[in-house]
């Protein structure tokens, strides 16, 4: 006759086994770090160029694809394939172009004069954030 002892963790298997301590140990190490699965502080706009909210909830940082760090903005506009940003406190805009990843730095008087930039609607950060979705990018 067998008996049953409650505090034996009896297993039926050795697959079973090695299941439960490998999702004890996943549980842990999701629980110990900083890691947010759903990057819920930054949004894409288009080819890995992205906003990210950063310390005060009214700040936000425009990064390229794979950078961890990038410029405080103030002002953001879009257009495929551009993307045109204003670091706080400059006069220069930063001009991106998303098909050829290229970056170059513009005047607000060629930013307004050139036909290619001057249609891209350009916004507060805050607005531009509001309009852009969680997990799809604008193209």
């Amino acid at each position: 006759m067998r008996r049953f002892i409650p505090t034996e963790m009896r297993c039926n298997s050795l697959l079973q086994c090695f299941c439960r301590v490998v999702l004890l140990a996943l549980l842990v190490c999701l629980s110990s770090c900083e890691w947010d699965p759903f990057d819920s502080d930054s949004k894409e706009i288009a080819h890995g160029y992205r906003l990210k909210r950063i310390g005060d909830p009214g700040q936000f940082a425009f990064l390229a694809p794979y950078d961890t760090g990038g410029i405080i903005v103030d002002e953001i506009g879009w257009r495929k394939p551009f993307i045109i940003a204003r670091a706080a406190g400059s006069e220069y805009w930063d001009r991106i172009d998303t098909d050829h990843a290229e970056h170059i730095r513009i005047s607000d008087s060629e930013r307004t004069s050139n036909p290619k930039y001057r249609t891209i609607p350009v916004e507060n950060v805050d607005m531009a954030w509001n309009q852009l979705k969680p997990h799809k990018r604008m193209w």
